[in-house]
């Protein structure tokens, strides 16, 4: 593709996944540590919306990399599953278990029964998407990685029949209809075999909610594929949109509430992406974000473990609701990287490095594409 994108690698990705971390983080430390501001405490709720972005940057990434990998490798599928495994399940499975020695089996908000052994063979299998006492009874925030996996299997045939902007649209507002009529055909189901106030938390999680947000993240792919190679006033002009959007959205909501918050919040990242691609400015991609996106999983895992100890280690009470919630989030960050600095270089990597030798011995040749998902 001459005189495009160049889709081989895209560094300003890492900074995308480095910026939904920090928007993560802000919003648990929100949770015990308010911001006396108001408009403080809404942007921080809001930060819990950077799930979405990561969602929207792991479907144009994982999409990126078939399209190279297509190309160049005999068996595309299999070697994407492979890659996919080794990548996710040795920290996920190390935090079951760390989880489960810091927690135990009793009641919790997610399991107002305590666990049973049918919630960690769910987690373990990553169907515990699937359950409104299952999603995130076992691992906290373990509902993004069971979305995430329950997607993967669908990205080989999406990649064959989504082609186009006008699909990848249909496929956006099609996603949003199924999910409205999904809650409408199961939420009288699940409130008779789960407690109310998780189903009514679990329709925002389920897989059929963040399925539009993939497909944003998809829409950004193909017009990326198609985009001329720079364009930074495009790109500036996104950013500011993209500015205004985060702002617009803070309080906002569609008719009878037929769209969803965090499909506002989608759009905002998706023209994020955009503006990035097209000029990274270095507010948001710097050598600093780009280093927390390499260790976003290692962190998001990682960084709820000491969530509630934060008051205990710090105890700020001499100053401001604002101060406390800069220096607890401050503390939380470096605390969440220097052990997600170990996890990434002790767990993460050599998974990683296991599964690409699988599939090089698999595929008997040298692959010269780089991993933009590693």
């Amino acid at each position: 593709m001459t005189n495009r994108v160049d889709i081989h690698r895209y560094e300003f990705v890492d900074s995308l996944r480095g910026l939904a971390i920090l928007l993560v983080i802000v919003t648990h430390v929100a949770s015990i540590s308010r911001p006396s501001l108001p408009i403080l405490r809404l942007m921080a709720a809001r930060g819990a919306y950077g799930v979405q972005l990561f969602y929207i940057v792991s479907a144009l990434a994982l999409f990126l990399s078939m399209h190279q990998r297509t190309r160049v490798e005999a068996r595309p599928v299999l070697n994407f599953f492979i890659r996919r495994i080794f990548r996710i399940v040795p920290l996920f499975y190390l935090s079951v278990l760390v989880y489960a020695l810091i927690e135990g089996n009793g009641p919790s908000y997610w399991a107002p029964n305590g666990l049973s052994w049918w919630h960690y063979v769910s987690t373990l299998l990553f169907l515990n998407g699937w359950h409104p006492e299952t999603i995130n009874a076992v691992v906290p925030l373990g509902w993004s990685i069971a979305i995430e996996m329950t997607f993967y299997p669908l990205i080989p045939y999406l990649y064959q029949k989504v082609r186009n902007i006008g699909a990848a649209v249909f496929f956006v507002v099609a996603s949003l209809v199924l999910q409205s009529m999904l809650v409408m055909i199961y939420k009288p189901i699940l409130l008779k075999i789960a407690t109310g106030y998780t189903v009514e938390a679990y329709f925002y999680l389920w897989f059929f909610a963040q399925l539009p947000i993939f497909g944003l993240g998809i829409l950004v792919y193909l017009v990326l594929r198609d985009q001329p190679m720079q364009n930074k006033n495009l790109g500036a002009a996104l950013i500011l949109t993209f500015l205004f959007m985060y702002m617009a959205f803070l309080q906002t909501s569609s008719y009878v509430n037929a769209i969803p918050d965090h499909f506002f919040y989608g759009l905002a990242f998706a023209t994020l992406t955009l503006g990035l691609c097209f000029n990274p400015l270095k507010l948001f991609v710097n050598p600093f974000t780009q280093w927390a996106g390499k260790v976003s999983y290692s962190m998001y895992l990682v960084h709820f473990i000491f969530l509630p100890y934060l008051r205990v280690w710090l105890p700020l009470e001499g100053l401001g609701k604002t101060a406390q919630f800069a220096l607890h989030f401050l503390a939380l960050l470096f605390i969440s990287s220097a052990i997600s600095l170990l996890t990434y270089h002790f767990i993460e990597v050599p998974g990683m490095k296991l599964g690409k030798r699988l599939v090089r011995k698999m595929e008997d040749v040298n692959s010269p594409v780089s991993d933009l998902t590693a």
